[in-house]
């Protein structure tokens, strides 16, 4: 059985390949996208940052998304348990994004995208497994699984957004583990918990403590979703089931236990692990990847979505170009490659920073010096895609060597000055 050529075919249907497919369709290519599950599909990473509202209005998805009744956030809370400290960022007015963004329900949320994008002009196929590719000079021949048949689909490019499995990586390249991020989540959802009232009933909330952190999403129909996370050397000795082990973490959180005291467990406890890597290649001879098929962070500053969505718009700009000009080379994607370490640089560097008592420290002790107050809430809410200012770059330096400061000053009053990535 042949199907027709494409121009693009894009593995995966979540954030990264809708976004991918719907910005190559408004740019008039054909494009197929094959997602081997059935959407709605459960999915961890439910917080959205600020920025994701400027590519949700570009991709023609923003109305729909806010008609679903998900829960506006405006801002996020951090909780030292240790000193008792509680700090609330509120997102900034008169930036290019909106000041507030949602907790979401991916079931939901990537089945939005998914639709907008067939709206858009993306041919949708699901469930739908892609099983083998073969590049050759004028394309790419993709091997599909689809109600107990195999076809094959020619196209002159593919985008790989496969999330995690990594496709490409996992077939042509390697993955690489993020040194000291190799870390375990443990999370589920519980109705009835209790909630703070008016603006802040929507704010993520991050809590830290001895072995690990713990959030907290409130989420629409009154469900929160609640996630503990340890480092893997923690899980590996925990002599007991790994549900057990949220439990005992979420112990070490008393202001948590406190709002599940009337709660319901609705799901059981799952575990995601080792969700810190890197991919290679991320471009090449007719291919390039998106989203967590490229890379995936520690998730404390939800960064996840809006990567996904952003890195999927940055490749159709590039694919687009590639189509003007009839070049489908790796060097002809490298500037693309290079925007998206760019991209996530920042966040990189603020979640190592996040996990040195003396930067935390400062973070809970915000003061808007030099822009700096100005500056972590643009990184926080996405804007480190987006060209940021020479001033942006140089209140988060003076940050940084303010924090490099403070150690000196928390090894005065003996708190811990040691790296919690060691956890």
């Amino acid at each position: 059985m042949s199907m027709p050529a494409y121009d693009v075919i894009v593995i995966g249907g979540g954030p990264g390949g809708s976004s991918a497919a719907t910005f190559l369709a408004l740019g008039g290519r054909r494009v197929a996208l094959f997602e081997r599950e059935l959407f709605p599909r459960f999915h961890i990473g439910e917080s959205l940052m600020p920025a994701t509202m400027l590519l949700l209005q570009e991709m023609g998805a923003r109305e729909a998304v806010e008609a679903t009744g998900f829960q506006q956030k405006f801002g996020a809370v951090f909780v030292d348990q240790a000193s008792a400290q509680e700090r609330t960022f509120y997102f900034l007015e008169g930036q290019p994004w909106p000041n507030y963004a949602f907790e979401v329900q991916r079931a939901e949320f990537d089945a939005v995208l998914l639709d907008n994008a067939r709206k858009r002009g993306v041919e949708v196929f699901q469930p739908a497994t892609v099983t083998g590719v073969e590049f050759d000079r004028d394309g790419v021949t993709v091997t599909v699984s689809q109600d107990g048949a195999s076809r094959t689909v020619r196209a002159a490019m593919l985008v790989d957004a496969s999330g995690r499995d990594g496709f490409i990586a996992a077939r042509f390249g390697k993955r690489t583990r993020v040194p000291n991020l190799g870390k375990v989540a443990l999370f589920s959802h519980y109705r009835g918990a209790r909630r703070r009232s008016g603006r802040e009933e929507g704010n993520i909330r991050v809590y830290v403590y001895d072995e690990g952190w713990c959030w907290w999403i409130p989420l629409s129909g009154d469900v929160t979703s609640v996630g503990t996370v340890v480092h893997a050397k923690t899980a590996r000795a925990w002599k007991g089931p790994l549900p057990a082990l949220h439990d005992e973490m979420l112990r070490r959180c008393p202001q948590v236990m406190a709002d599940l005291e009337d709660a319901k467990r609705i799901m059981d406890v799952r575990v995601e692990a080792n969700f810190a890597y890197t991919n290679s290649p991320v471009v090449g001879d007719r291919f390039v990847a998106v989203g967590d098929a490229v890379t995936f962070l520690d998730p404390i500053f939800s960064g996840g979505v809006y990567i996904a969505l952003r890195t999927g718009q940055l490749a159709a700009r590039a694919i687009l170009a590639a189509f003007a000009d009839g070049r489908f080379t790796a060097e002809r994607f490298a500037a693309y490659e290079r925007q998206v370490w760019r991209g996530v640089a920042p966040l990189f560097k603020f979640i190592n920073k996040y996990y040195e008592p003396a930067f935390f420290d400062l973070l809970l002790r915000p003061r808007r010096w030099f822009g700096v107050y100005t500056a972590v809430l643009n990184v926080l809410s996405g804007g480190s895609f987006l060209k940021m200012r020479w001033r942006t770059r140089a209140s988060l330096a003076i940050l940084f060597l303010l924090a490099r400061l403070n150690v000196r000053n928390l090894r005065g009053t003996g708190r811990p000055i040691e790296s919690r990535l060691e956890w």
